[in-house]
């Protein structure tokens, strides 16, 4: 507990009675009293208490319990309001505020029971605790600070000309309440205000980012979950600030940690910092990290490319030095891909790296099989092969071709089969495409049963794809057997798919159930 005791204003027996915590047991099990250093420091709140009230009113609260046995860390259980001058307890669950009026600790000290029982109302003693439940925070309004809901929408409606205002109105009363997880949006309005009054008032710049920086440190430990919508306004009010809340969300273990807020981070570092860019290239140096970065700069390039409508997309696309550092970086942490020892890196991490090198060969090769152009095509995929001959992609474009060269789908499906032995382990959506080439071609010469592995086994490389599923549901159809013919339609129509086949066989399975 670091907050000066004068500011809390705790009584003097108070102090002097938590040199050490004791445990207490209740009708609802033990609680163990905090020591003086354990007390934790917090806000409590109450209401609304009118229909019209769209917020709920707070006030400063030390919490006296450190540990409960059916609560777990619950310190509000027992607390000193210093705002009030009271003891009392809160209902958390409930958002109420229990007092205890005329009662100090060496009155209560002897026997706390009645006190922790009272939220609950089961203590039976006879010296039961008189407590009284907050129906408004009028009697003790100056002690009460209220707290609108959606501060993080309200700011978005005042102009940068009017965020003072804003900032008269509701930086007080919130400063006055850190770590509180339902002050969320409050404390993000704050962030906000900072970060576009910064930007317009630069010789106050400076002070703007040290409020930014005092507000986010506001955040409950490990509750930070704005690393999207706040990536411009933290890496904005400091470097350091900006990565550290990378790295936390890489340790998060996110499943797609780019898209929650990774791309957006690093968009901001490369447009404020772009001289910095080899503090990511450390971060994706750790092997557990690689492929994130490299996935979160890629999407942010993607972002700048292709999405309208996002300031920070806007920002990095307009900034060419930006670009140009995103673009190093993303060669750079390819090398160290590429440069490390077997194992280091998965096989699909790998595949993607060395796939980047021959994508644009690959889509002419298909520009110039969809014309009949075979020789043209042969050249590409000799020039493909001489730098990754593994690209089972590639290896699925090669079969196709010779599939179209010599109209036979028996001499497509040999060839790959062929290449299936030389594809590369990572690449699951090539080796699921040439997987799919095969059950096609025995579809082709009416082995609908043999095709069915291939399908499968396509469906099971890239579960994703739900054209691989539509085509099992196809060959279930040719038969008869409907049951899993519609099983399978159904699935690939809730993966999106709206082909012909599907539709008609979830439409035939319709009308039988209606005749």
């Amino acid at each position: 507990m670091k907050e000066n005791y004068n500011i809390l204003n705790l009584p003097d027996d108070l102090v002097r009675d938590l040199s050490t915590g004791r445990r207490i047991e209740t009708g609802q099990g033990w609680f163990d009293l905090a020591s003086l250093n354990e007390i934790q420091f917090s806000s409590v709140r109450i209401g609304p208490f009118l229909n019209e009230e769209r917020g709920q009113y707070y006030t400063n609260s030390v919490g006296l319990v450190k540990n409960s046995e059916h609560y777990g860390e619950d310190p509000e259980i027992l607390i000193w309001l210093p705002r009030i001058g009271l003891y009392g307890t809160w209902d958390s669950s409930h958002d109420e505020l229990h007092v205890f009026p005329d009662r100090n600790w060496t009155s209560m000290k002897s026997n706390l029971v009645p006190f922790i029982e009272a939220q609950w109302g089961t203590y039976r003693g006879s010296d039961k605790a008189n407590h009284r439940t907050l129906e408004s925070a009028e009697e003790y309004a100056a002690a009460f600070d209220f707290i609108p809901y959606n501060l993080n929408e309200t700011v978005r409606t005042f102009s940068d000309g009017d965020l003072n205002g804003f900032l008269d109105r509701y930086e007080s009363a919130v400063l006055r309440h850190p770590n509180v997880s339902s002050l969320d949006d409050a404390y993000f309005a704050l962030a906000e205000s900072y970060f576009r009054l910064g930007q317009k008032d630069l010789d106050r710049e400076e002070q703007w980012k040290n409020k930014c920086l005092r507000i986010l440190d506001y955040y409950p430990a490990d509750s930070f979950h704005r690393e999207r919508d706040a990536a411009e306004i933290c890496v904005w009010a400091s470097a350091e600030r900006g990565l550290k809340i990378f790295r936390d969300l890489l340790d998060k273990d996110k499943k797609q940690p780019e898209y929650a807020g990774g791309a957006s981070l690093l968009s901001a570092f490369l447009v404020f910092y772009p001289e910095l860019g080899e503090s990511i290239l450390e971060i994706s140096k750790i092997p557990k990290h690689t492929a994130v970065v490299l996935r979160s700069l890629e999407t942010a390039k993607r972002w700048a490319l292709t999405v309208v409508n996002d300031p920070l997309a806007a920002k990095l696309k307009q900034d060419r030095g930006a670009m140009e550092s995103l673009s190093q970086l993303v060669e750079k942490i390819d090398e160290i891909v590429l440069a490390a020892p077997p194992g280091t890196y998965s096989a699909e991490d790998v595949h993607k790296v060395r796939h980047k090198r021959i994508v644009d060969r690959l889509i002419q090769g298909w520009e110039h099989l969809k014309k009949r152009e075979y020789t043209e095509t042969e050249e590409l995929l000799r020039s493909i092969f001489s730098d990754y001959s593994g690209d089972a992609e590639a290896l699925f474009l090669d079969a196709r071709l010779h599939w179209m060269k010599t109209g036979s789908p028996e001499e497509g499906m040999k060839r790959a089969e062929k290449n299936l032995l030389t594809a590369a382990e990572g690449d699951l959506e090539g080796r699921g495409r040439l997987h799919n080439l095969i059950g096609c071609a025995l579809d082709e010469i009416g082995k609908w049963e043999e095709s069915i592995p291939s399908f499968r086994k396509a469906e099971e490389l890239c579960p994703q794809e739900s054209m691989y599923t539509a085509n099992l549901a196809e060959i279930f159809w040719k038969l008869e057997d409907k049951k899993r013919a519609l099983r399978y339609a159904k699935k690939a129509k809730g993966m999106g798919n709206r082909s012909e086949i599907v539709e008609e066989i979830i439409r035939s399975a319709s009308e039988s159930r209606n005749d």
